[in-house]
């Protein structure tokens, strides 16, 4: 039986793989590079399979109880397989420990004696990466309790959840442990409108219901977790259906996207499954979960909520939980993480236990009565069923060991059957395991790139200190390094390596490729209605279904566009930062440029406005048909006057068939209607973007020849400095001890540094 042994380290994104003592080769799958454990944990077991060719074996892993529990999972699953792994946890460091010891560092940089790592640059770059926020965004189908389960998160009603009040515009709820929340409400530009403090629910429904508000930052307590571990921001999106304008779709998208590391709770409405208005949501959804394995299964949590409401005698949790991943199936989404819930009950709860004192006595008697069932009915303790890990479970059902179960009035226990504990238990989890390493990462990496600066450029002090005999000829170099940089024409050969560069032809074709893309999913939508007729009613709810199929679809477009017209310009801003660095690396060691941050664009594109359009569009297609409806009995006109009366033999009364004008409408003149509109759309959106490409790609272009101007002067500021260390020698051998003090003090800090992040590998014995 082979032995294993595995080391990950979330923190350096580094995988040490050994079997039976000996690394794996270069070449072998399981030697993973820098992926995430999450990445690869799923195939870990088929791949020592295939390395050993063997299906049972030893496994030592060392590392975080989190990524061990990822493992664990991987293992049992394995065992359907036929694999069976032993396996054993040597424990690491975990993230609380790593950001302690980041703080004790950094004030320890900023207290040393290098001038350059006290700028306020560099204490912003700290505190912002420090500091950082994490999204969670909340998506939801119709009626679905999207507003609730917020409220219940937030322990408090503040979002208004009445159907007449569906969240229409955007609200971004960031937690900072305040007791009072505070709104600022934007326009679509962007512009300030008015801010609220002390927000209450009756707030939150005027900005909602006023139509100029676009966005609502939120600030204040999101009570299940702490600012000073990461900064939560939930946020609040509009239904398919029901957004204002096209930016809010589009935000929705961009945060399903693959590319994003939001965290989505995807809330359905457990008694109204198989709605039309998310179809295209969970596309997206299911592209997504299939780019980046387990991290990005993990980051979709789906809420199963209102399952309380089901009555006697109708689908169990459980057969409703199966409905649902039968529906997510449909749409390929497999093995979903689903959280059962009750979020107005939990809301309901927590509002009785923070303010018993203030709650109506019928109300209070309603809301006793539901804990009263959650705790009685066995079947509604839905803890039970979300898809928890053992640590998070145990965490639980430590708090239920800790109220106590038997009294079934207990708040508490109801509480946490309600589902929400075990939703806000998970969203800690994913923040530490995924958010909280990456922070950490991020904030160790801008100490390395500081202080391998610094370290460079003392270091460059030291030689020419210490090669006395050429300190002319290093002077000569500095001397013609300076004219180099003060020279008009070498400032302007890389001008015009700048300026001959373009992205449009890539961003032209590509957004070919995209439209024809959209073209065929309309084509799949119409695809079987195209030969309809339809009354008037019908023809409303056929052209209503296609306004919000092209809404999404231009939503998506736009997303799918603004992600690729970044990534072209990210590629184009490290071309420029090669070019610059190519430009002078000849000149010194140590250049460092900062980290590359463009700010999100909007585009410019407007939702089609289909009520413009709609009577017009059902005049062309209708046309009146004559259709019998009935039977009537007149008389006989034979039988009329004189010589009728002589006809005895002929009926009195005869029947005559009823018709009416009866109004049709043709489905494929309104196909044909929308879709020139929708195409017609499609090519402003695409010409805006382009559009809107140039002016980013020209404004890229500005700012970087600004920026390579403030390190030019940063390169002669440096310059000037070594110049100093090939003067007089009293004054070198001064400037030698400082230099000697600062590098040992820089070496004293990178080992401490490079401590944050290590995972010691302790020695490990075969069983």
């Amino acid at each position: 039986m082979a032995e294993i042994f595995i080391k990950y380290n979330p923190y350096k994104l580094e995988t040490i793989v050994r079997i039976d003592g000996e690394r794996v080769a270069d070449n072998s799958e399981l030697n993973v590079g820098d992926k995430r454990l999450q990445e690869w944990v799923e195939d870990l077991p088929m791949l020592l399979q295939e390395e050993c060719n063997e299906d049972s074996f030893y496994l030592t892993f060392q590392g975080t109880l989190m990524d061990f529990e990822d493992l664990q999972e991987s293992v049992e699953e394995a065992k359907a397989k036929g694999i069976m792994i032993n396996l054993t946890h040597i424990p690491a460091k975990e993230v609380a420990h790593m950001e302690l010891a980041i703080e004790e560092v950094f004030d320890e940089i900023i207290h040393g004696p290098i001038d350059e790592l006290k700028t306020k640059d560099l204490q912003d770059a700290f505190k912002k990466a420090l500091n950082s926020e994490f999204e969670i965004t909340v998506v939801a189908t119709m009626s679905a309790g999207k507003s609730t389960l917020i409220n219940a998160l937030l322990q408090r009603k503040i979002m208004p959840s009445s159907q007449e009040a569906c969240t229409a515009t955007i609200a971004r709820i960031k937690d900072t442990d305040d007791q009072e929340f505070y709104a600022v409400a934007y326009d679509e530009h962007g512009n300030k409108i008015t801010s609220v403090n002390d927000v209450k629910l009756e707030d939150m429904a005027s900005l909602n219901a006023d139509e100029k508000v676009s966005t609502i930052h939120i600030e204040g307590d999101i009570p299940f977790t702490s600012n000073e571990e990461m900064s939560l921001v939930l946020i609040d999106t509009p239904g398919p259906n029901n957004s204002r304008n096209e930016n809010h779709l589009k935000t929705t998208f961009k945060n399903l996207d693959e590319s994003s590391k939001a965290l989505v709770l995807y809330i359905l409405n457990a008694t109204q499954l198989g709605v039309n208005d998310d179809s295209k949501l969970l596309d997206a959804v299911a592209n997504s979960m299939k780019v980046g394995g387990k991290q990005s299964k993990d980051r979709y949590l789906f809420v199963v909520n209102k399952i309380d409401n089901f009555r006697k005698g109708d689908d169990d949790v459980q057969q409703s939980l199966e409905k649902v991943r039968k529906y997510l199936g449909d749409r390929d989404i497999h093995n979903p993480n689903l959280f059962p819930a009750a979020a107005l009950p939990a809301l309901d709860i927590r509002e009785l236990m923070k303010n018993s004192d203030t709650i109506d006595e019928d109300l209070e008697d309603e809301i006793l009565m539901t804990a009263r069932k959650l705790n009685r009915n066995q079947q509604l303790h839905l803890e039970n069923y979300a898809t928890l890990t053992y640590s998070t479970k145990k965490k639980i059902f430590d708090r239920l060991d800790q109220v106590g179960d038997n009294d079934i009035m207990n708040l508490e226990t109801a509480l946490i059957h309600s589902g929400i504990p075990a939703i806000e238990e998970t969203i800690k989890l994913y923040v530490e395991k995924y958010a909280r390493t990456a922070k950490i990462k991020n904030v160790v990496d801008t100490f390395h790139k500081k202080l391998e600066s610094s370290r460079a450029f003392e270091e460059t002090k030291n030689a020419i200190a210490k090669n006395t005999e050429k300190h002319e000829q290093i002077r000569h170099q500095i001397a013609m390094i300076e004219e180099k940089l003060n020279s008009g024409e070498e400032a302007k050969k890389f001008k015009g390596k700048i300026d001959v560069l373009d992205i449009m032809p890539e961003v032209k074709d590509e957004t070919k490729k995209v439209l024809r893309q959209q073209q065929k999913e309309m084509d799949k939508f119409l695809t079987g209605t195209i030969d309809q007729e339809f009354t008037r009613h019908e023809a409303e709810t056929f052209i209503n279904n296609l306004s919000n199929h092209a809404n999404q679809s231009q939503a998506k477009l736009a997303t799918e566009l603004e992600k690729l017209i970044d990534t072209k310009l990210v590629k184009t801003a490290m071309h420029l930062l090669e070019e610059y660095k190519n430009k002078i690396v000849s000149l010194i060691d140590g250049l460092e440029t900062e980290e590359i941050f463009l700010e999100p664009f909007q585009l410019i594109s407007s939702e089609i406005d289909f009520s413009q359009e709609k009577s017009r569009i059902m005049e062309a297609a209708k046309y009146t048909e004559r259709v019998k409806v009935g039977e009537k009995q007149i008389r006989n006109s034979e039988r009329q006057g004189f010589f009728g009366f002589l006809k005895f033999w002929k009926p009195k009364y005869v029947t005559e068939d009823v018709y009416e004008n009866r109004e049709k409408i043709k489905a494929q003149v309104i196909a044909d209607e929308y879709v020139v509109l929708i195409q017609e759309h499609e090519r402003t959106l695409a010409k805006s973007i382009e559009l809107h490409a140039k002016e980013e790609l020209k404004k890229l272009k500005f700012d970087y020849n600004r920026k390579f101007e403030t390190v030019d002067q940063l390169l002669r500021d440096k310059l000037n400095e070594l110049t100093q260390f090939t003067e007089d020698a009293d004054t070198v051998q001064l400037l030698i001890e400082v230099s000697k003090q600062k590098l040992e003090w820089l070496e004293k800090i990178e080992r401490k540094v490079n401590n944050i992040i290590e995972i010691e590998e302790v020695a490990y014995a075969f069983k």
